[in-house]
């Protein structure tokens, strides 16, 4: 089973590049959710752990969840906090802009109960930076994840979502930290360098390092070989870039879950990424195993 703990938020995407500038219904979201729901509708068993309040956001993100597969009942319903938000802002020049309302939600109260004894049952744990960026109890949970998971064999990735801007001290030494740990890691181009950290430093340890480089495809560096990957071609357009890298992230550890071998998984989290920007919302795309095109050795 893959295990991802995390914050659960919705977004409210406003297109202003045009005029009148569009607004987007509202989109279930947050890096780590984005990554349940996709690993989930590739086939793997997945749970994810995070909090929503009694809201009608809160119930849109549950439905998409579980409606994506992932396993059921794992989510906390507060009737006391709201369910956190994001406004995102497509600018004409192609860039974006955030503005979160996560502090004091429902998505950072989640605490070390709420894991129960799923960091036991899972074969992989998947974390995201921004995870340890919200505040407490969230961030606290999500390490006693990691230090549970491992003791009891769990593999550990990271994705580290590095948000300078708004990494405290504390959240970055706690990257660092999973740095350190993780057995595989996807930064995007540049979050190692922000981090003083280096591929081939990671790979020396051990770990397998797949750097994401948008539209100029990924590299992979193992302990063996560092290969360089050219994106997924396939002619679709690009309509939302919102959660690409949790996406590929995801497509990564499904992939070598049922089978797939370091290079390989890039491969095939390059065609699921590729599928997902080319439809709006992060947590939409119509996916199936049948998208990993390996052999399964099981998902659990």
């Amino acid at each position: 089973m893959l295990l991802i703990v995390g914050e659960a938020l919705v977004a409210f995407q406003r297109d202003a590049s045009v005029t009148p500038a569009r607004t987007r219904p509202p989109d279930p979201s947050g890096a780590p959710a984005i990554s349940a729901y996709i690993a989930a509708k590739l086939g793997v068993l997945t749970a994810f752990v995070g909090g929503v309040g009694a809201d009608d956001i809160g119930a849109l993100f549950c439905h998409r969840l579980y409606g994506g597969g992932v396993r059921p009942g794992t989510v906390a319903v507060s009737a006391a906090l709201p369910t956190a938000t994001a406004k995102i802002d497509y600018h004409a020049d192609g860039s974006r802009s955030f503005k979160f309302d996560v502090a004091g939600t429902a998505a950072t109260a989640i605490s070390e109960d709420s894991l129960g004894d799923l960091p036991e049952q899972a074969t992989w744990l998947h974390v995201s930076g921004s995870a340890l960026q919200f505040g407490e109890p969230l961030s606290t949970t999500v390490l006693a994840a990691v230090r549970r998971a491992r003791a009891a064999g769990a593999v550990l990735s990271l994705d580290p979502n590095v948000r300078l801007e708004a990494m405290s001290p504390a959240a970055g030494d706690n990257v660092a930290e999973l740095l350190r740990l993780a057995d595989y890691v996807f930064p995007s181009e540049g979050e190692l360098d922000a981090l003083g950290v280096t591929e081939a430093a990671l790979a020396r340890r051990g770990a397998i390092v797949c750097t994401t480089l948008g539209a100029d495809g990924c590299v992979v560096t193992t302990p063996q070989r560092r290969v360089e990957l050219a994106a997924a071609s396939g002619g679709a357009e690009v309509v939302d870039t919102d959660g690409a890298g949790d996406t590929f992230a995801a497509g990564f550890v499904a992939a070598v879950m049922t089978g797939a071998e370091p290079v390989l998984a890039a491969r095939i989290a390059a065609r699921v990424a590729a599928k997902a920007i080319a439809v709006e919302g992060p947590m939409t795309v119509a996916l199936s195993p049948d998208d990993l095109g390996v052999r399964r050795n099981g998902s659990g």
